[in-house]
């Protein structure tokens, strides 16, 4: 989560959603196979849709399979008609899936609610009903949580809608693993061994946070295999990402092919948000985006976010 816009990138936004058939989907039990989760297809990325359960109410078989097969397995999930979440809601219903993470309120949008650090507002309005003008936030690309190491750095957000605007406001994601796919294999080659680095010194949110937010410099590999499925995506965390000990010159190339993949218009995700809907990824199989474009009209989107790699161990053997 950064506040520098890329403004470099010319997007192609797609205003139809792309969905499943019907309003309810069937539930999906069957174990995780990495091999039949992304082939090589040039079908869109398409939302995974679950109506009619409250996550409320949800019990803990139900909520299990979420976090350990439907959310690996497709990267997000929508849950729709999650009417009246309250804040304490929210952060209970994160709680059922992982440890809740905590964050400076500069990684929070700076609008916050006394009592929940778990919780941070995702608008353009303030907790005293004033609106920010001509506001943008964490419109590029990017997967929250970076800057944590390996396996922590696996991390589940949750995205409530509560009031929505009559135009734009809409959420972008694109599918990691579907964007390593459409590399050739010289660039698969060339990557197989390169890292990002993550530094918080470097990322503009951090400054003026405590020391204790601080995290030592996280190294991740480009070519990423998921921590439950094993399935192989790629992870840079941000557009703006650095690749670690070679020259700025050839990270720089080799970032553009990356970006291309990762942002390719013609699959890309758009969700135009419905109050009440819950949408739930995975940030080391998914980036994000604010797509923008709401003006002045009011949007308020709650956030939480779960450490989830206690979920990648086997549900008998797991501590939490």
């Amino acid at each position: 989560m950064y506040s520098n816009p890329i403004t470099s990138l010319a997007t192609f936004v797609f205003t139809a959603l792309a969905i499943r058939s019907g309003a309810a989907v069937a539930r999906e039990s069957s174990p995780v196979l990495a091999e039949h989760i992304i082939p090589r297809t040039t079908d869109r990325f398409k939302m995974f849709t679950i109506s009619g359960e409250d996550l409320r109410s949800m019990s803990d078989e139900r909520i299990d399979e979420l976090k350990r097969v439907l959310v690996p397995k497709h990267g997000v999930i929508l849950l729709k008609n999650q009417t009246n979440l309250s804040k304490d809601d929210i952060v209970r219903i994160t709680e059922r899936f992982g440890e809740p993470v905590s964050l400076p309120d500069s990684l929070r949008f700076n609008n916050t609610y006394e009592g929940y650090p778990a919780l941070a507002r995702v608008s353009n309005v303030l907790p005293n009903g004033t609106i920010l003008k001509e506001h943008k936030a964490a419109e590029y690309w990017h997967s929250d949580g970076d800057f944590w190491g390996p396996r922590r750095n696996y991390i589940f957000n949750f995205l409530y809608a509560e009031i929505v605007p009559p135009v734009g406001g809409a959420t972008g994601l694109v599918d990691l693993r579907r964007a390593y796919h459409r590399l050739d294999d010289a660039t698969k080659e060339e990557i197989k061994d390169l890292e990002v680095v993550v530094k918080c010194k470097d990322i503009p949110d951090f400054k003026g946070a405590p020391d204790e937010y601080l995290q030592p410099d996280a190294y991740h590999k480009i070519r990423h295999e998921h921590i439950v499925t094993g399935t192989v995506g790629l992870y840079v965390g941000t557009v703006q990402a650095k690749i670690h000990n070679i020259p700025p010159e050839e990270s720089d190339r080799i970032m553009k092919k990356l970006v291309d993949a990762i942002t390719d218009p013609t699959d890309q995700l758009v969700h135009q948000w419905e109050a009440g809907d819950m949408l739930i990824w995975d940030n080391t199989s998914t980036m994000h985006r604010s797509m923008g474009g709401y003006l002045d009209h009011p949007r308020v989107l709650y956030r939480t976010q779960a450490f989830m790699d206690s979920a990648a161990c086997a549900p008998e053997s797991c501590s939490v």
